[in-house]
């Protein structure tokens, strides 16, 4: 019987990421990833244009393909060479996209997240790393696409500081004798060393820095296009 209403019917296929409303995926209907043009767009130099794909197979499984991406798209860690029939639980990456793919037939979606509760493992373990591996231009847009929150800790050849994000927000910082956004510049000035990021976020800290993300890296390309 069609839904009253001409409402789509309620789909237990779901992408969940914490901190976000689930993405619900319409059984037959593809569902596009990409840079740019798709139904979920991921604004990275990560993400290729046409990144990857879910349709469905004849059972009605959802079918995760990459479509020739650059960076390629990773369920559990490992690259995929072939069309993937996604399972209850599979870890979904697509640049700094992380998310679960879940059946709600297989059991109730775990609940949201609050960002502040997360364990260790849930964000250290994936967020440290050397700066000559992963830039902190790059680092910083991963944190503001995925709505982290937690502490930021940067150990630098010249500098070394710390940044508080809220929902992907930087809220305060500071780096050797430096705080709030100018501590941001500095770190971002560092291209060896060591990263971490975990929870720690301090709620009850004065808040420093008044800018987005994007707005920060714009300013910080231009200083260093101008060598300030």
């Amino acid at each position: 019987m069609a839904a009253q209403g001409g409402a789509p019917p309620r789909s237990p296929h779901v992408l969940q990421r914490v901190g976000a409303a689930p993405l619900v995926l319409q059984p037959g209907q593809v569902f596009t990833i990409g840079r740019e043009e798709a139904m979920l767009t991921i604004p990275s130099s990560r993400v290729s244009r046409k990144h990857a794909e879910i349709t469905w197979d004849p059972q009605g499984r959802p079918v995760l393909t990459d479509l020739g991406s650059s960076n390629g798209t990773l369920v559990g860690g490992k690259r995929l060479a072939k069309p993937h029939v996604l399972e209850d639980g599979d870890e979904v990456s697509v640049g700094p996209y992380l998310c679960t793919y879940r059946d709600l037939r297989k059991g109730p979606a775990a609940p949201a997240a609050d960002a502040n509760l997360l364990t260790a493992p849930m964000l250290a373990d994936a967020m440290a790393g050397r700066l000559d591996q992963v830039s902190l231009f790059e680092l910083l847009q991963t944190l503001e696409f995925n709505q982290k929150t937690g502490v930021l800790e940067v150990f630098g050849s010249d500098a070394t500081g710390s940044v508080g994000f809220r929902e992907g927000r930087p809220v305060y910082a500071e780096a050797e004798d430096v705080t709030g956004v100018e501590a941001i510049y500095l770190l971002l000035r560092e291209k060896d060393g060591q990263f971490s990021f975990g929870p720690g976020f301090d709620a009850n800290r004065p808040a420093d820095v008044q800018a987005p993300v994007t707005a920060i890296l714009m300013e910080a390309s231009r200083r260093q296009d101008e060598g300030a």
